[in-house]
């Protein structure tokens, strides 16, 4: 091997020394490509310019935010230079002394003084509008709970006025069987409340219809029952819940109110029977009527139902009672 110049020679082949190519044939190009990069990198890192509404301060005042700044040449004086509803305002932006904020289909830009920041009135804004929806949820889930629980209580209590006239059908010398097919037509088929709040509630009047159909008297007055039973069960495990006291009417006093209605209903099934004393059953009405005028805005007096009670053969007047407690209801 022998050499010459950069060049290195063996008998075999050539080879080039690593060390002297680049430049040689390539610096001219990297060169360039170097420099763009740096002018790209450059443009990149230049801060945009925020604009925006010069204002000194701004505070959160009414369910608004505010906007202000002075006016006047001798005497200063705060003026508002612009305001926004709390709970319309639809999306913010912030970096710094700079806020950019949406309402009504618009955009609006703020500038505070250099050493100014929004961090706080966009913390602030958050979360008055993350309780604000809490609270319209909240309004919202206990409107479509009363809403429901005045559905089933309506629906209710005429069934339940159905099956407590077959069983004082049930009760008289003679049985009129056609009599107690017209109680049962309101109720054929099946009574199905699928609400989004509360628990569903089935009713099946099948077992009942036939037992009616077949004129057995002992098997409708158990249907009778038990169904009147499912009733109650569903309406006092409705008391028990806890959420939402202080909507009205409540679980609760919607429990309170079936209670009423059933030992009325009963009062007159004692005395078609005959035989029982029903004064202190009575004084029970009277004490459930008293406690729902001091819960809710019902308002009924258990002297208006003495009469009917005492007159239970009239089932006419049965049917004025129960209108009567019909249109209290009205008040919830």
């Amino acid at each position: 091997m022998y050499c010459k110049g950069n060049l290195q020679y063996s008998c075999s082949r050539p080879t080039i020394a690593i060390s002297d190519v680049p430049l040689l044939l390539f610096g001219k190009k990297k060169a360039e490509l170097q420099s763009a990069e740096a002018q790209t990198l450059t443009t990149k890192s230049k801060p945009c310019k925020l604009v925006g509404l010069p204002v000194a301060k701004y505070d959160i005042a009414e369910d608004k935010v505010r906007f202000f700044n002075k006016t006047g040449l001798s005497k200063k004086r705060w003026v508002v230079a612009k305001e926004f509803p709390v709970y319309e305002i639809t999306g913010m932006n912030h970096l710094g002394n700079w806020l950019s904020l949406s309402w009504n289909n618009g955009v609006y830009s703020f500038i505070l003084p250099k050493d100014g920041s929004f961090a706080k009135l966009v913390h602030q804004i958050t979360e008055l509008q993350e309780a604000h929806q809490k609270n319209l949820q909240k309004t919202q889930q206990a409107e479509l709970r009363k809403s429901e629980l005045r559905t089933v209580l309506g629906a209710s209590l005429p069934i339940a006025d159905g099956l407590f006239d077959v069983l004082m059908g049930l009760h008289k010398k003679r049985v009129n069987w056609l009599q107690i097919e017209n109680y049962l037509q309101a109720l054929s088929g099946t009574f199905n409340f699928k609400p989004q709040t509360l628990t569903p509630l089935t009713l099946d009047f099948s077992k009942i219809a036939l037992a009616v159909q077949n004129q057995v008297a002992k098997e409708t007055a158990q249907e009778a029952f038990a169904l009147l039973g499912i009733i109650w069960a569903y309406f006092s495990q409705l008391g028990s819940q806890t959420d939402l006291t202080d909507s009205v009417p409540n679980s609760g006093q919607v429990r309170n109110v079936v209670l009423a209605y059933f030992t009325l209903n009963d009062l007159w099934f004692a005395k078609t029977i005959g035989g029982a004393d029903t004064q202190n059953e009575f004084d029970a009405f009277k004490g459930q009527l008293a406690d729902l005028a001091a819960q809710t805005p019902f308002r009924a007096n258990a002297d208006e139902f003495l009469p009917v009670v005492e007159n239970a053969a009239n089932s006419w007047d049965i049917w004025d009672a129960r209108i009567l407690f019909s249109e209290r209801l009205k008040q919830l």
